[in-house]
């Protein structure tokens, strides 16, 4: 009778199992997301596991498990492990038709794009013999924009230039764009006097008109540190320069564009390809442009490939060249696009953002001629001479980086 009841025992258990390996994971889903779609290096960001079981049948042991990059820290470090990534592994006990869900804090420390496109799911037999896993797909995703740092001074000697040019500009008026209201003169036109105006004062009045002049700026990043010596800081310094002038710039209602000489497979919507390739962002402005701008210079690794930056000024830097507007729709014109898409605007003012003095001194010289007028942000480190000396119409402001 014993027998009996013990092979019963183990009958049922077999069939349990059987059962339960069936049907443990149906109408089980798990949900990875982060709650912001970004944020800046060094701040704080959350993201929420949430783990739902549709089913009548419980899991009383249910673990969960993924991976993300090391440059994302776990503020509460428990069931973490670290090695080429941070692995992180939650236990959880789900009765049937019930929904849990984990609020997880992290410090973000370097710049990136980062991504979470898997997790594991694993639970046990009921006599915890037998180990059943499965494969979840996830999409949580995080953009980690550079730092901030202090562009004043650029962005003052930006407004200068700029309003060199619009003086120089002035007298080309956008009639949709109005000004104030002046005394009629004998060399205005009949069509801009202001009647109204004209009846109040009881003298002909005309209405003014700003210039149709737009303000554009265009950011050239120079990325690439080929020398024996790395000087990573420098380049994430010349990130930092590009992002925060972007931000101040478009907040003011500028138009800006940015061209980085990195290889178009790390932008946002371009699959891999072999050939080398210029990201170019076209003059645009607005909140989705800086998201652009600032999503393209969060993609680009530290050691990623990068053009020489005089291929790309003399308009030789790859066969193709990726372009993305206003729209953010990519197409590929031929390899002269970058130069004869701004340079056909003398009112746009160019900006160059380089640490490489020695290689791209001349490029710079030679793209922008004796009459046009520049400005190139040059970082450098305490102990370089930095002995630099270019032409009275580029304004060379020099930025001293910490090794960090």
């Amino acid at each position: 009778m014993i027998s009996l009841f013990i092979l019963g025992l183990l009958l049922l258990t077999v069939l349990w199992n059987l059962y339960y390996a069936r049907r443990w994971h149906r109408d089980l889903t798990i949900s990875l997301q982060f709650l912001q779609d970004y944020v800046y290096q060094g701040e704080r960001a959350q993201m929420t596991e949430r783990i739902e079981n549709r089913k009548r049948l419980m899991l009383p042991v249910l673990e969960v498990s993924f991976h993300v990059d090391r440059r994302l820290s776990f503020l509460n470090s428990e069931n973490t492990s670290v090695s080429d990534f941070i692995y992180k592994r939650d236990i959880f006990s789900l009765m049937g038709n019930q929904r849990v869900t984990r609020r997880l804090d992290l410090i973000c420390t370097k710049r990136g794009h980062y991504q979470i496109n898997e997790s594991w799911l694993s639970t046990f037999s009921l006599l915890y013999n037998q180990r059943f896993s499965a494969a979840s797909p996830a999409a949580a995703q995080l953009y980690v924009y550079a730092a901030r740092t202090d562009v004043s001074d650029i962005v003052i000697a930006c407004e200068r230039l700029m309003g060199s040019i619009q003086c120089a500009k002035r007298m080309y008026e956008d009639p949709f764009a109005f000004s104030s209201i002046r005394e009629y003169t004998v060399t205005d036109p009949m069509n801009t006097i202001n009647w109204k105006a004209s009846a109040k004062t009881g003298e002909l009045m005309v209405n003014t008109f700003e210039s149709t002049l737009t303000e554009k700026v265009m950011l050239y990043l120079d990325l690439e540190d080929s020398a024996i010596l790395k000087y990573e800081y420098l380049v994430e310094e010349s990130i930092s320069i590009a992002a925060s002038v972007a931000q101040k710039l478009i907040s003011r209602g500028m138009e800006v564009g940015i061209c980085v000489n990195i290889s178009a497979c790390t932008d946002l919507s371009q699959p891999h390809r072999s050939e080398p390739q210029t990201v170019v962002i076209e003059p645009a402005g607005g909140r989705k442009q800086l998201n652009r701008i600032e999503q393209t210079l969060a993609r680009h690794m530290a050691g990623g490939a990068v053009i020489p930056f005089p291929r790309i000024l003399s308009g030789t830097g790859g066969d193709r060249v990726y372009t993305s507007g206003a729209s953010g729709s990519p197409d590929t014109p031929d390899k002269n696009a970058v130069r004869s898409s701004l340079e056909s605007s003398d009112d746009t003012v160019i900006i160059f953002i380089s640490k490489n003095a020695d290689r791209n001194q001349t490029a710079i010289e030679n793209y922008i001629g004796r009459q046009r007028q520049a400005i190139w942000v040059l970082p450098y480190t305490k102990n370089d001479t930095c002995a630099v000396k270019t032409r009275n119409n580029i304004r060379l402001i020099r930025r001293e980086v910490e090794i960090s």
